[in-house]
């Protein structure tokens, strides 16, 4: 409601914000958004170039060449400082997601509800288990080889540039990167999951019930 017009892109120099449900709330506000799965590092986004891809003599502005230059600049680095994820999606490719989704959330219901956490994709440190990647949630689910293709199918539709290093300050791996986190009921929390229930993502696909 704070955002009274549509915009052309919304991108986030700040940690954790790549999750789907943000992307869906803010579909109807903007084209395209750019955010991290993960944390951000310090430096945040190449701001060397920045204002070159957004305001300089192009046609029109370049989100992807920001999120491009920004995984970039980091994957050339070593040790812990090689650490970064993001993913720019296409906004009118969520309501698809969303309907395919939906529809396994349904059908993998009891399955989801006794996923061992520790073996999905995390994306958080320390105690900050809200952020799970959306296709390893649906592979732990144990979903069909032809499920998983429809779910994937949807997903590409989505994303139009993704990055993300082989680990993350050296406290986890990245293994799978679908560029999309989620929330893993399972392993919520019961005041997180009440006000979950209220998100459009939750809305549209039943995730909480």
């Amino acid at each position: 409601e704070a955002i009274p017009m549509k915009m052309d892109y919304i991108l986030f120099d700040a940690c954790l914000m790549g999750g789907i449900e943000v992307a869906y709330e803010l579909a109807g506000k903007c084209d395209k958004i750019g955010f991290s799965q993960a944390e951000v590092l310090a430096e945040g986004f190449n701001y060397s170039t920045i204002a070159s891809h957004l305001l300089g003599n192009k046609r029109e502005s370049d989100p992807y060449s920001v999120c491009k230059d920004y995984f970039e600049q980091y994957d050339i680095q070593t040790g812990i400082n090689r650490s970064a994820t993001i993913s720019l999606i296409d906004c009118s490719q969520l309501e698809g997601l969303a309907d395919t989704c939906r529809d396994l959330f349904e059908k993998y219901s009891a399955e989801m509800s006794e996923i061992n956490h520790r073996s999905v994709q995390g994306f958080f440190r320390s105690s900050r288990h809200w952020f799970y990647d959306l296709e390893s949630i649906m592979q732990n689910a144990g979903v069909s080889e032809e499920d998983m293709a429809l779910l994937k199918e949807a997903i590409g539709k989505c994303i139009l540039y993704k990055g993300a290093t082989p680990s993350f300050m050296g406290e986890f791996a990245i293994r799978t990167f679908s560029g999309f986190s989620m929330y893993l009921p399972c392993h919520g929390h019961n005041e997180l999951s009440k006000y979950y229930r209220t998100l459009k993502w939750n809305k549209a696909t039943g995730l909480v019930k």
